[in-house]
Order: C-alpha cells, then sequence, then structure tokens
C-alpha cells in the first residue's frame, strides 16, 4: 500500500469536492478556516487557503497510508515497525538476491499454483448474472466434492448468518442468496491454496486468510452499496493474500535450503512480499482465465487512474487492512483517518466497517 497509490485519487475532475468531504470528516479546517461543508467553496479568489487545506490533508493522508502499512506488516511478520527497515547495504543487496533466486525458483510461471479442478464451475457462477437458485444449485451438486466444502464453508463462523446450521446447497443459496454463495465457492477453491506446511507457515497463513476474507469482503460491499458490477471482485481481494502467502513459502524455502538467508530481516520479507505480489496476481489471473474484468479491478487497485471514481478493490483492501489490525491487533489510525484513504464516500465506508465488524464478532 504505497503512499503512491493515494496521492492519485486526488487528481480528478471533483478534486474540491472531495477534498471537502474528507476534510470536514477529519475536522482538518484550521479555526481560521473553519466553515461548513454545505458551504465551503474553494475558488479562485483564495488560492492560498485551497492550497493549504490540499496540503494539509495530503500529508494527513500519507501519515495514515504508512502508518497503517507499517502496522499491518509488523502484525503480519510479528515484529516491531523498527525491524521493517532494511538496515544495511549489505541486507539490499541480499535482498536483490533472493528476489532473484525467488522469480527462478519459486514464483516463475510453471511454478504458480495450477488453476483449481472446480474452477470452471467457478467461472461459470461468476459471470451468470441471470441464474435462478435451482441453477446454482444444482451447478454445485455437479461436483460433490465442491458441494461438501461449499456447505462446511458456509457454516463457518465469518460466512455464517445465524445459529441455524445449512444443511443442504439448496438451503445456502436460498439463506445467502446468489452473490453470497459466489463468494462462499470463491473462498472454497482459494481457501486449500493457503495453508502452512509447518507452524510458522500456518501461522502466516491464517493471519493473511482472515486479513484475505475481510479485504474480499469490503471489496464486495463497496461493489453493492456502489452499484458497480462486482463480477469476481470478491475473489481479486483474496488473490494478494494468496501471493503474500506464496511469496512467504519461497522464502522459507529459501530458508531451509540456503544457511546464508537462514535468518532474514522483516524487512527484507516485507521488501520480497512488496516487489512481486501485483504482478503474481496479474500472472495467477492470466493462468487461471479468470474473466477479461479481473485486469481493470487488479490495475485499478496497484495503480489508480485519474478518471475513475469507484474502485471497490482498492478501497476494500484499506478497509480489510484497518478492520484486521483492530480485531486482531491495533489500527494505527481511526475510522475518520480511513475515510481519508479511500475514494468511497464516508457513508458507505461506514456501512462497510460495520458489516465487518459483525463478520468479525462471529469468528
Amino acid at each position: 500500500m504505497p503512499w503512491q497509490w493515494i496521492s492519485r485519487i486526488f487528481n480528478r475532475a471533483h478534486t474540491n469536492e472531495l477534498l471537502d468531504e474528507k476534510a470536514a470528516c477529519r475536522g482538518k479546517f484550521s479555526p481560521s478556516q473553519e466553515t461548513s461543508s454545505n458551504n465551503y467553496q474553494p475558488s479562485s479568489s483564495h488560492p492560498q487557503t485551497s492550497t493549504n487545506n490540499r496540503a494539509e490533508i495530503d500529508h494527513t493522508i500519507k501519515e495514515s497510508s504508512q502508518a497503517l502499512e507499517a502496522a499491518f506488516f509488523a502484525w503480519l511478520l510479528e515484529c516491531d515497525e523498527a525491524a521493517l527497515k532494511i538496515s544495511t547495504e549489505q541486507a539490499q543487496q541480499k535482498a536483490k538476491v533472493i528476489l532473484k533466486r525467488l522469480d527462478q525458483e519459486v514464483l516463475s510461471l510453471d511454478q504458480l499454483p495450477r488453476r483449481p479442478a472446480s474452477f470452471p464451475l467457478l467461472i461459470k457462477l461468476l459471470n451468470s448474472d441471470n441464474a435462478s437458485n435451482s441453477e446454482i444449485a444444482n451447478t454445485i451438486l455437479s461436483d460433490p466434492a465442491l458441494a461438501t466444502q461449499t456447505l462446511k464453508t458456509a457454516n463457518s463462523p465469518f460466512f455464517r448468518t445465524s445459529n441455524e446450521t445449512i444443511d443442504s446447497i439448496e438451503r445456502a443459496v436460498f439463506i445467502l442468496g446468489i452473490q453470497g454463495i459466489r463468494n462462499i465457492i470463491s473462498a472454497t477453491v482459494m481457501m486449500p491454496l493457503i495453508k502452512g506446511r509447518n507452524s510458522r507457515e500456518a501461522l502466516f497463513s491464517k493471519k493473511v486468510w482472515q486479513w484475505g476474507l475481510l479485504s474480499a469482503t469490503a471489496s464486495d460491499q463497496l461493489a453493492h452499496h456502489q452499484e458497480a458490477s462486482s463480477g469476481p471482485v470478491f475473489l481479486l481481494g483474496l488473490l494478494p493474500a494468496l501471493t503474500y502467502f506464496l511469496i512467504y513459502q519461497g522464502v522459507q524455502s529459501q530458508q531451509q535450503s540456503n544457511a546464508e538467508f537462514s535468518d532474514l530481516e522483516p524487512a527484507i520479507i516485507k521488501f520480497l512480499i512488496q516487489q512481486r505480489s501485483w504482478r503474481l496476481c496479474h500472472e495467477i489471473c492470466q493462468q487461471w482465465g479468470l474473466p477479461p474484468s479481473s485486469n481493470k479491478y487488479l490495475l485499478d487497485a496497484e495503480r489508480p487512474s485519474p478518471s475513475n471514481e469507484i474502485m471497490p478493490l482498492r478501497d476494500g483492501i484499506f478497509i480489510g487492512t484497518h478492520t484486521a489490525l483492530q480485531s486482531f491487533s491495533k489500527s494505527p489510525i481511526d475510522n475518520k483517518q480511513l475515510h481519508l484513504l479511500i475514494s468511497a464516500a464516508s457513508r458507505v465506508c461506514s456501512k462497510v466497517i460495520k458489516h465487518l465488524y459483525e463478520q468479525v464478532d462471529q469468528v
């Protein structure tokens, strides 16, 4: 989540309106500039006021995004934030050597996870906007293994909507709705891919899966509330978690096979994840045959276009990160500061956060 992602959200025609909404939410006007959001109208007669407000908000956004990123990796890698800075030139060189080896041995295209056997079924469900409940249920039932795992996932704490056990696919589709069942199938397909081989990987995989579920759910909710075509956005919200795990697993393999890498700094692991995560997301997306719209969602999240006003995946990752920290550790920002980081309206952001906390409370 580098700062460069955030700065671009203000390069739009509605910049002043967005700044006004965000500033009013954050309470960033100085006493001499204080006014209601309804009356605030930046104009050429007050260029310094507008510039000052913009600079102050930009500074707040930069600080908030950097603090959120540092806290997230400190939680994920179980270290303090000071350990996330590469300390020496020697460490930097080591990071580059490991990155090259990962590209050659672990993260090359032929080493990426193969498309799950049930994926054609998943794509069919994701692309079918007019399918009925019975059609969805029958499609899932045609794959007994998928049907069994879908029911297990539907009854897990994160997805369960009541104390009543869901005992059939037909009932799951009825209770959760078509979009809800699509999301559960996405999680069902992805879950086995994020599974640690030892205790250290298992702990990392648990955390990254929690983050992935929150980010995916937030992205899906944002698309819904903003009346955007959600498509495969839930599945895409899980992809960064998968890539984080693949990179971490590759690092663990390097540590086991090369004595010189046996004790890597958390800063190096963070560097490796940030260097390769998005590239892997695109490669997996292409290899698995996800819909063409998937690349647009990923590009919006990685480097937002100035013309894009709705970016559910990017915003969802921010909200998911904040919620994961609030729930399992401690977030360095509050909800109002979070509103500054995303393009969605504050009221939409608040609804999504409330929904996520309700889900987390069930876990």
